[in-house]
């Protein structure tokens, strides 16, 4: 009794030494569990077998992209709109009488438009950044249970009519 369970437990373990671990790091990279980085192109040819953690997977690096532009251009607008007030309000060009420079009287509206356009970008840009790694996370779980579960063994299971010159058959492919 020993000896078949013995192999029906090696058998199993085979199953999960084959399959592979994804890790998630942060920042969206997944990584395997020798720690070597996995390109986006990978892990996609690894998700293609299960078409909802591929689109899953597809609709985080999008929130990603998004994110990181929105969060860069609200940065930049801030950026500009500080430039541009600090040098609006500065030292006039044109001298004044003995090689003087004259403040400039103008009105100094340093935070406009760009500034509150900035500000918001990068208040939706968090959420956005949150959101991804949440997504990115869930389809590394969801494919390393897949993997631990043996799902992928027999995904696509058929039966078909076969016949020859010996008469007719039926053929049950599990793969």
């Amino acid at each position: 009794m020993i000896k078949p369970l013995f192999f029906l437990f090696l058998f199993f373990n085979s199953f999960q030494s084959y399959s592979q671990k994804l890790v998630y790091k942060s920042n969206g990279t997944i990584t395997d569990i020798e720690n070597n980085k996995i390109a986006p192109n990978q892990v996609r040819e690894l998700l293609k077998d299960n078409e909802q953690l591929i689109t899953e997977y597809n609709d985080g690096r999008s929130k990603k992209t998004l994110g990181n532009i929105l969060l860069y251009s609200g940065i930049g607008f801030l950026t500009a709109d500080l430039v541009q007030g600090v040098t609006a309000s500065g030292i006039s060009a044109t001298p004044i009488g003995g090689g003087q420079y004259a403040l400039q009287d103008e009105k100094n509206n340093y935070p406009s438009l760009m500034t509150y356009i900035g500000i918001a970008a990068i208040i939706i840009a968090i959420p956005v950044k949150i959101g991804f790694s949440k997504k990115i996370k869930n389809v590394v779980t969801d494919y390393n249970n897949q993997k631990a579960s043996a799902y992928t063994q027999f995904n696509e299971p058929s039966l078909d009519l076969i016949t020859n010159s010996n008469g007719i058959g039926l053929r049950m492919t599990l793969n």
